[in-house]
């Protein structure tokens, strides 16, 4: 009987000791009793034993058995008696069961196999039975003999086989430890979660797989926990991450229930893997803030309808008055100019509406991501640029610090870059001498940075904090207020941040977006 691949009877490398049911030692003690008769003594209580059983000489012979482990074994009664204790055992542990054996002689004591690891015994057919051994040197007529006992574990390892198939059928990882944090068992959604197979992750303690920051309080917790032990739930509003052995961190939810068994009591810990329902949970407040800031805009909008928009109407229908007045009276040269402001009026205001448009359908249709050379389609954008007066436009320049093609959606980004520019050549100071635009491209880490600087008027302090407002216009502009807006919805569009500082000195406009190099 050896554990699989192999191992001992009798030998050292070997595992269990059942009850010592009918176990020699309880024979009445003598006076000086015959060797002779200890040996019909023994043969008496192996017989009476009601757990398989039998007595070895120190050759290995088998003395005595009895009927249940004949049954056991599939032998018919005594007919092991005689023969070396090696029939029982595996033949492919055969070879070295004597070695081990001998091993044992030489320093005997009570011990046991089986328990936590797989011993099998060989039957007269060839199968195989899972056993749990105990072995006892007893002093027997002159030489040591062992008594052994043997119990047949098959229905445990069925129920225990049954119970990790059920485990393993869960959706949700499981994970039993022991009171000093030992992990005992684990399922197939569990060795998912922390990275490796059963074999790499059971006998390992379970603050090991704790963030290295929390492992020492995790401890104390831990063993708080087993002195009052009850069903519980652990997340309760704290971010719990495991980590795996590959060391990829999986946010959990986390139940715990005490188990008592044999051996003590144990913790059940059931884990849910949180990462979807996180992402689900971002995707929803991505979802919210895209229809509040849409709303925002509605919002923006019915006041511009109701006031910027009502203006130059009211504008346009006074000029229109004046020109049947005009008409009239015959003053047709009069009626022609009133008739060029209302045009002029009414084309200034159907772009201003179209830009409304543009906006509101920024960001409603899905984009390819391609690479982009920054440096060659922003030089394009400025060389297409026009100052409003026909001066000349300021200096400019790119600086790279790092790579300047990146993957992103090229018409979002490259629009967010063109209003920038085009707000720098409007506001440029004509008391400067020397007016300078300057863009530049900076990489860190898995992000881009663009900073779009200029030294031209800057932006009032008081106006700073509204500037990515509908129709929010400084003083000195004559566009329609919506510019900074689009460019603050393509950079959101884009997972990115935008950040405005500015002084008399000139303003920075920078953009950091979590874009991606070409592979």
């Amino acid at each position: 009987m050896t554990d699989a691949p192999g191992a001992s009877l009798t030998g050292q490398d070997s595992p269990a000791f059942p009850p010592a049911a009918a176990s020699p030692a309880a024979l009445p003690e003598g006076a000086e009793v015959p060797p002779q008769e200890q040996l019909a003594r023994y043969r008496v209580a192996v017989a009476l034993s009601p757990v398989p059983a039998l007595l070895v000489d120190s050759a290995g012979t088998i003395v005595v058995t009895n009927a249940a482990l004949d049954r056991m074994f599939h032998y018919p009664d005594r007919a092991l008696v005689g023969q070396s204790v090696e029939v029982l055992v595996p033949l492919s542990s055969q070879h070295r069961h004597p070695t081990l054996r001998e091993a044992f002689h030489r320093r005997p004591i009570r011990r046991e196999m089986g328990q936590g690891r797989e011993v099998y015994g060989q039957r007269s057919d060839g199968s195989f039975v899972p056993v749990e051994i105990g072995l006892a040197p007893i002093p027997l007529a002159g030489q040591v003999m062992i008594f052994t006992t043997v119990v047949d574990i098959t229905e445990r390892r069925l129920g225990e086989r049954r119970l990790r198939e059920a485990l393993d059928a869960a959706a949700t990882a499981m994970v039993m430890i022991a009171s000093d944090g030992t992990i005992e068992l684990v399922n197939s959604a569990a060795c998912e979660m922390l990275g490796g197979i059963s074999a790499d992750i059971v006998g390992r303690n379970v603050d090991s797989f704790v963030p290295p920051e929390h492992r020492l309080q995790h401890g104390v917790y831990r063993q708080s926990y087993v002195n009052a032990p009850r069903p519980r739930a652990m997340t309760e509003g704290r971010d719990l991450r495991v980590v795996g052995l590959d060391g990829r961190e999986t946010p959990v939810h986390i139940a715990l229930t005490p188990i008592d068994g044999v051996g003590g009591q144990r913790i059940m810990a059931t884990l849910v893997d949180l990462t979807q329902i996180m992402a689900q949970e971002r995707e929803l407040e991505e979802r919210n803030a895209h229809l509040s800031a849409l709303n925002e805009e509605l919002t923006h909008f019915a006041y511009s309808a109701s006031h910027d928009l009502r203006a130059p109407l009211a504008t346009i229908a006074g000029l229109l008055e004046l020109c049947l007045e005009d008409l009239a009276e015959g003053e047709t040269a009069e009626c022609t100019r009133n008739i060029s402001e209302a045009l002029k009026t009414s084309r200034r205001n159907i772009h201003k509406v179209e830009q409304v448009l543009t906006l509101a359908r920024a960001g409603r249709e899905a984009v390819a991501p391609v690479p982009v050379d920054l440096d060659e389609a922003v030089a394009a954008i400025w060389d297409d640029l026009t100052c409003e007066d026909a001066s000349p436009k300021p200096a400019f320049c790119i600086v790279s610090e790092g790579s300047a093609t990146w993957v992103t959606e090229r018409q979002t980004l490259l629009t967010a870059i063109e209003n920038l520019l085009s707000n720098a050549c409007r506001f440029r100071d004509p008391d400067k001498d020397f007016s300078w635009v300057e863009l530049r491209l900076r990489t860190l880490g898995p992000s881009l940075q663009i900073k779009v600087s200029d030294n031209g008027i800057g932006i009032p302090e008081a106006d700073q904090g509204r500037v990515f407002e509908m129709f929010r216009r400084s003083g000195k502009s004559s566009g329609h207020g919506l510019g900074l807006t689009l460019v603050q919805k393509h950079v959101r569009r884009l997972r990115g941040t935008i950040r405005l500082d500015s002084s008399p000195a000139g303003t920075c406009f920078t953009l950091t977006l979590p874009l991606r190099r070409p592979s």
